[in-house]
């Protein structure tokens, strides 16, 4: 199990836009000592998950099975996958579906059709909770005690100056989202992106998922949106758990 552990942490290491590394930096990344990171690394470099070349390392195309093989066993990603497209179609933005992590939002679906926005998160990128609106509205399922712990435990950053980074405020945000049903964050985690949030609820009411539309703030019409594009994405959200609790087995709950 620790090997296990300690293989994971040299996979994470090149995460963040770490491409390639030495020996010496995926050990201080990772935790180990640099023969404890040599041997894992020329292992991964065995099972072709990794290529060295003049002592530098990195991952090959190959670790995206790792994920994959996740993603393919995941009922909710089955579901969701055409039902997002179907709406980036609709809508030509940048259209995801997330699920929570710990205290992160993990994109698990993305879809677009232009290129709208130049944007640095791509599947598996993992976003805070308390600055993006699929993460709101994932919080806005949790009773009000463990919201406050969880924004305890959580440190709030400053991504740009428009992030909510005082506790009572993303408080707030997550009360407003949760009556409303819907959440819009404008320009908290990036400047010039603002994100349109619902939730998706699975057959016993809780919050599963989130579904997003991502829209280029230079072009952003509110009215509009909540107009056209917030009853698209209540409606794919509903698809979504619907089909959830069509596909579960009596007794048994959806992962």
């Amino acid at each position: 199990m620790e090997a296990f552990a300690r293989g994971l942490a040299v996979i994470r290491a090149f995460s963040s836009g770490h491409e390639a590394l030495s020996i010496s930096a995926v050990a201080a990344r990772a935790g180990l000592t640099r023969a404890g990171a040599r041997r894992l690394l020329y292992t991964l470099v065995e099972l072709g998950y990794a290529e060295a070349s003049g002592g530098i390392f990195s991952l090959t195309p190959r670790v995206l099975e790792l994920g994959f093989s996740y993603l393919s066993s995941l009922t909710l990603y089955g579901l969701a996958r055409p039902l997002v497209e179907r709406l980036a179609r609709e809508t030509n933005e940048l259209c995801t579906m997330s699920v929570r992590d710990g205290d992160s939002v993990v994109y698990i679906v993305r879809a677009e059709i232009r290129t709208p926005l130049s944007r640095a998160f791509g599947l598996g990128s993992r976003l805070p909770l308390f600055a993006t609106s699929m993460g709101r509205v994932m919080l806005s399922g949790l009773a009000d005690g463990d919201l406050e712990k969880l924004l305890a435990r959580t440190k709030l950053l400053e991504f740009t100056r428009y992030t909510k980074t005082d506790a009572a405020r993303v408080i707030d945000e997550v009360a407003r989202a949760r009556r409303q049903g819907w959440c819009l964050v404008k320009q908290e985690l990036e400047l010039g992106v603002c994100g349109l949030s619902v939730p998706v609820h699975d057959a016993d009411g809780r919050v599963a998922a989130a579904v997003s539309i991502s829209m280029n703030m230079a072009r952003f019409d509110e009215a509009r949106t909540l107009k056209e594009f917030l009853p698209r994405l209540q409606a794919v959200a509903a698809e979504i758990g619907v089909a959830l609790h069509a596909s579960r087995p009596p007794g048994k709950l959806v992962s």
